[in-house]
């Protein structure tokens, strides 16, 4: 995935001004595409120069990269309050914090919310109206946490 292969690119000169990969989003059509690289910091909150230094960075780095072959536009953002989780592994540091999770149960594609309990190597679980729920890995879709303006 091209999302992968800029992310192996870009990590170690995103980490050299302090900040980490979140995630990467790749959005548009095979001539014109809309790419956004969330950062986040393990000391503090990401600020407005941070996204501007790594934009600057990488805006250099995928000039030269050929995969691109398409027109794109690039924004710079940190996963914000209601960040999205683009790896189970990532939700480990959000136990007990009120995430809504899309996935299958039973055979059917769902969506839940509620408190984080528990993250392993091979399921997730989350308490939602009062019933616990074991997701696993392999039936995981996809999650955000749900931040304090969530309605």
């Amino acid at each position: 995935m091209l999302e992968q292969k800029i992310e192996k690119l870009l990590e170690k000169d995103i980490e050299s001004l302090g900040c980490f990969i979140w995630g990467i989003e790749i959005s548009g059509n095979s001539i014109s595409k809309h790419i956004v690289i969330y950062i986040d910091k393990n000391d503090n909150l990401v600020a407005l120069e941070d996204c501007e230094r790594v934009n600057i960075q990488v805006r250099e780095v995928l000039e030269n990269l050929s995969d691109l072959n398409f027109n794109y536009s690039l924004e710079v953002s940190s996963p914000g309050i209601d960040r999205k989780f683009f790896r189970i592994n990532q939700l480990k540091d959000y136990l007990g914090e009120m995430v809504k999770v899309s996935c299958f149960l039973d055979g059917k594609k769902c969506k839940l919310k509620g408190e984080l309990k528990d993250v392993s190597e091979t399921e997730i679980s989350l308490i939602s109206q009062g019933q616990i729920y074991k997701i696993l890995n392999g039936d995981y879709l996809s999650s955000n946490l749900i931040g304090t303006n969530y309605e």
